[in-house]
């Protein structure tokens, strides 16, 4: 991703949507920031106690400086919520609070506030020209993992995939070729591509090896690749795909996506392997820069399982 310069409170303020990928309402988000960087960004919904869904962030970074931000239209719900986290934080840590509500921020509840841009920000033009996408709110993320397709259409491709298809292992292999043929060039996927994907996602090998396969390089690609699955699919039969999605906006920064899935999935059938690991890696707020050494220990992790 593309380096954003940032000089002011308000640049910090303005710069939370393109990290996000949406912009937050009702919604505490965290900043860390070492070596005068971002490193890493967090969300959770402005409940009662905040400082729980964002706990995990501050503790991985310690030595980081935090800079928390409530984004609400209620001053008295947003100074409770930063209170909330102001309290949880550890002694000596660095932090600046601050109240946004759409057209001002705030440092304290009785402050004349500073203007931001919420719309039209700088940052959110060099993200749009970067191709990353900020959309209005998280309902616009649920929506992407909605099914796309009729149940009619949806039928008429499982027939005429099966038609042509007399094993799983024919399924398999034309899903593999899908895959790699959408790394080397992403498009639009014709339902049958998506239907092959779907019933290929069965089956444990490729989807170990499809996961397995995903890096920080192709991430984006696969992301856009899953999505596509999902929303071609039978919601109940998605669950495969959800979870490589899911893996996918991880490594693709995409943290936002990333929890939509998770949460998507819950209701349906999926490997509870990979759904554990995501949600442990969603949890711990656990850097996509870890996913070589994770890796590394599921190979290592399956080999020691295999039969000599």
């Amino acid at each position: 991703m593309e380096r954003t310069p940032v000089t002011t409170l308000t640049d910090l303020v303005e710069l939370v949507p393109s990290l996000l990928g949406f912009h937050a309402h009702d919604s505490i988000v965290l900043l860390a920031i070492q070596d005068d960087e971002v490193v890493l960004t967090a969300r959770t919904d402005l409940v009662e106690h905040p400082a729980e869904g964002l706990a995990a962030a501050w503790r991985r970074l310690p030595g980081a400086e935090l800079v928390v931000i409530a984004f609400s239209r209620d001053a008295s719900l947003a100074w409770v919520a930063l209170d909330d986290v102001d309290f949880a934080l550890p002694d000596g840590t660095e932090r600046i609070l601050l109240h946004a509500d759409g057209e001002y921020w705030y440092e304290a509840p009785r402050d004349l506030g500073v203007p931001y841009d919420a719309v039209a920000s700088v940052h959110l033009v060099e993200a749009a020209w970067a191709g990353r996408p900020v959309r209005a709110s998280r309902d616009e993320l649920y929506a992407l993992v909605e099914p796309q397709r009729t149940p009619a259409e949806v039928t008429a491709s499982l027939e005429r995939v099966a038609s042509r298809e007399a094993t799983l292992s024919d399924v398999v292999g034309e899903a593999r070729a899908l895959v790699e043929a959408f790394d080397a060039a992403p498009g639009l996927l014709d339902i049958d591509d998506a239907t092959v994907l779907c019933l290929a996602s069965h089956d444990a090998f490729f989807l170990d090896e499809a996961l397995m396969g995903t890096n920080r390089d192709n991430a984006r690609s696969r992301l856009a690749l899953w999505l596509q699955v999902v929303g071609a699919s039978v919601p109940n039969c998605a669950g495969g795909a959800l979870v490589a999605a899911a893996l996918a906006a991880w490594l693709a920064g995409d943290g936002a996506m990333l929890t939509v899935c998770l949460e998507t999935v819950v209701a349906r059938p999926a490997p509870g392997v990979w759904v554990d690991l995501l949600d442990a890696v969603h949890r711990d707020a656990v850097p996509p820069q870890e996913w070589e050494r994770v890796r590394a220990a599921l190979d290592d992790a399956w080999v020691s399982t295999m039969p000599t």
